[in-house]
């Protein structure tokens, strides 16, 4: 097992791990109009923007999961909206119900913005395939992210749906507290030491 630095030699299995756990962890192939929709907004901008970071666990030459993320969150936000978002928007059509609160989550200039953002202003996404789920992988990644954004950052938070019942119990294990309890979804956060 190896964790190393993404490249953009990684964009397709990064892109087909996040539409592999898409769906609170399950496979969300089929449930937007174009597969790559999940990928486009969650995971592959992070090897292109300011701030941005992308680390993959590899097993056997392949990437089995990854962790990215931006150290400078309101700045990464605003190249998203301004520059990576409107060049992928005709890509995606909005087809289906699940097309439309993705799309219009994408579009919004204020999605990563959270209320805590001085305090936590990094923040990151971790997926895994489920073979490697419960063997540790998971922490190690959560580590070699913060260690990335303890840099510069003096926290770091993440965002993840009620629902997803397996990360609301593994955040805290790694280390992250509760910031904001909102109604579907919850804001972890972790200071860093800078």
């Amino acid at each position: 097992m190896t964790i190393r630095e993404a490249t953009a030699a990684d964009h397709q299995q990064i892109a087909h791990i996040c539409l592999l756990t898409g769906a609170l962890g399950g496979d969300a192939t089929g449930i937007f109009s174009n597969d790559a929709t999940l990928a486009d907004v969650y995971a592959t901008p992070y090897l292109y923007g300011p701030s941005g970071f992308a680390l993959v666990k590899e097993v056997d030459g392949q990437a089995r999961g990854y962790i990215v993320g931006a150290v400078d969150t309101a700045a990464f936000q605003a190249w998203f909206v301004e520059e990576w978002w409107p060049l992928r928007a005709p890509r995606h059509p909005q087809r289906t119900t699940a097309d439309e609160w993705l799309l219009k989550s994408a579009a919004d200039p204020t999605r990563m913005l959270i209320p805590q953002l001085d305090e936590y202003p990094a923040h990151l996404h971790i997926d895994l395939l489920p073979d490697q789920q419960g063997k540790g992988a998971g922490r190690q990644l959560i580590e070699a992210g913060v260690e990335v954004a303890r840099v510069s950052a003096p926290g770091i938070h993440l965002v993840a749906e009620k629902a997803n019942a397996g990360a609301q119990a593994f955040y805290p294990r790694v280390g992250f507290a509760v910031i904001d309890d909102g109604e579907s979804a919850v804001t972890w956060g972790r200071r860093l030491i800078v």
